[in-house]
């Protein structure tokens, strides 16, 4: 996820309103030996254009990889959160005033305050076949187990679930023909072993706490034979009569998405290997030029993280155009972007793209650890610049830029999401002052070092979900003990005020001489 600007999403979204008128490698291809205790997700699902829903099976074939018997499953229902207002992601825009909704409604005349809500509803749950007892409140699917699950044991839950997909401009909507169903399938939750219970953590408004295991995902979905789809993984097609029967492919990812709209075509390049595709909306000339503009920058940016990070390991990477409206947001192989329609519409696109490796490979908590994705990604956006401007909009601009969040901001960087006072707290710790403890980090042990720090973690965490602590290890391992203590204090202890990289005014001004 990209962060949102200073202009109020409310803004925002009136302009938009008013203009309108993201090969396999052959070593990642090879499944691991613990392949199997991944969750297998089949999803059987059918988008129901007229009245605006999804209508799904999935069955989730789960093995207990602990050491203890489970009593109980918990599933994430993430499209419950659309459930009211208030609930709703902060991030994008929803008519949370008298004076939005009527904005809105001078372009949407038809549209009701209902129609901005959205659920998901549970029809029934079986296990190996068998009907159980479940309750659905707090955005969680939870299954009372008559008959405990055993260690190694594996059972296959089917459930079978609507989704209503609200209108609007959060990252799950459907608006002028485009369709954005993300988080919208019942999700298994993480369990904790010390604890001994699953994550039943709500979304939260203010940020992201979505959090889930590495997963295979086979999908197929039915939508109306007019419709462009494009998902997480990879897609085949075939047409019966009226309608398009889409089989997706997505091993090895976090979760699961995808796009539809009668309105797509697409723009194709390999780039690394990789079949990098740009959707947009066929009836714009402007997001024809805006997504041709995207692809220069990825065709650049991918090579660049595959040498600084690792190896990009899927065979596809999408982008697309759709109808969000405040932030972009990233999902495995595939970035949301919004409505192309300013020049600024790819302002995020090298960050959504970054999000590939530090949210997307490299898994976390963003719940418990916000900073280790969104924080690393903003860095690696910045890497990506200080490289391809030859340091003229690099790492000294955004210090520059950031003399307030240096010398001022006196909170840790890295806190569970509850734990930031405001929205405003969230989005500047994390997005303002996080890159800032990287960029030194860069400059205290040498691109060399830096760059081998990278690399020694994705490679010990690639298809995990790492934890601070494995990033200080990697540190540790590259650069020693000092500087890892040094780095742990600076993301997790207050009062980290690195004023050593601000430079004296004199010499910033030689230099610009």
């Amino acid at each position: 996820m990209k962060k949102w600007t200073n202009i109020a999403i409310a803004g925002s979204i009136l302009s938009s309103i008013t203009l309108s008128s993201i090969p396999l490698h052959a070593a990642d291809a090879k499944e691991k030996p613990n392949q199997m205790d991944k969750p297998q997700y089949q999803i059987d699902a059918k988008l129901d254009q007229n009245q605006h829903s999804i209508q799904a099976s999935e069955t989730v074939s789960f093995k207990n990889k602990y050491t203890q018997n489970l009593n109980d499953l918990v599933f994430h229902l993430y499209p419950d959160s659309y459930n009211k207002l208030e609930t709703m992601s902060n991030m994008h825009a929803k008519p949370s005033t008298p004076e939005m909704l009527a904005e809105i409604k001078k372009r949407y005349p038809n549209i009701t305050e209902k129609d901005f809500l959205g659920d998901i509803e549970i029809k029934s749950v079986t296990i190996q076949g068998k009907k159980v007892s479940y309750t659905q409140d707090k955005q969680v699917l939870k299954i009372q187990l008559s008959t405990p699950i055993q260690p190694n044991q594996r059972v296959d839950v089917k459930i079978d679930f609507t989704v209503k997909i609200p209108f609007g401009f959060q990252r799950m909507n459907h608006r002028d023909g485009f369709y954005a169903l993300t988080k919208w399938y019942p999700i298994l939750s993480m369990y904790d072993p010390k604890a001994q219970k699953w994550d039943e953590k709500p979304y939260h408004p203010d940020g992201e706490s979505d959090y889930s295991d590495f997963s295979d995902y086979k999908m197929k979905l039915t939508v109306p034979k007019e419709m462009t789809v494009a998902a997480t993984g990879t897609e085949t097609e075939t047409i019966q009569q009226n309608e398009k029967i889409v089989q997706v492919d997505a091993p090895n990812v976090r979760e699961f998405v995808f796009f539809a709209s009668p309105h797509y075509t697409k723009e194709t390049r390999k780039i690394a290997g990789i079949t990098v595709s740009s959707y947009y909306d066929k009836r714009n000339p402007q997001s024809k030029e805006i997504a041709l503009n995207g692809l220069k920058d990825v065709e650049k940016a991918i090579p660049f993280f595959n040498q600084k990070v690792g190896q990009y390991a899927y065979p596809e990477f999408d982008i697309m155009e759709t109808r969000v409206g405040g932030v972009d947001m990233e999902y495995p192989t595939i970035i949301q972007m919004g409505e192309y329609s300013n020049e600024g519409a790819n302002m995020s696109l090298v960050h959504e793209l970054a999000h590939q490796w530090f949210y997307g490979m490299i898994g976390n908590n963003p719940y418990n650890d916000p900073a280790l994705d969104e924080s690393f990604t903003t860095f690696a956006d910045m890497y990506f610049n200080e490289y391809d401007t030859k340091g003229k909009y690099g790492f000294k601009t955004h210090l520059s830029n950031s003399k307030q969040a240096i010398k001022e901001m006196p909170g840790a960087i890295n806190r569970p999401l509850d734990q930031y006072p405001s929205t405003s707290d969230y989005s500047q710790y994390v997005y303002e002052k996080g890159y800032i403890a990287l960029i030194d980090l860069y400059y205290k042990v040498g691109e060399k070092k830096f760059d081998q720090i990278m690399k020694t973690y994705f490679a010990q965490n690639k298809f995990t979900n790492a934890t601070f602590a494995h990033f200080f290890d990697a540190v540790n391992k590259v650069a020693g003990k000092e500087v890892r203590d040094y780095m742990e204090k600076a993301f997790t202890k207050p009062d980290y005020h690195p004023t050593h990289l601000l430079q004296p005014k004199k010499e910033s001004e030689q230099e610009a001489k």
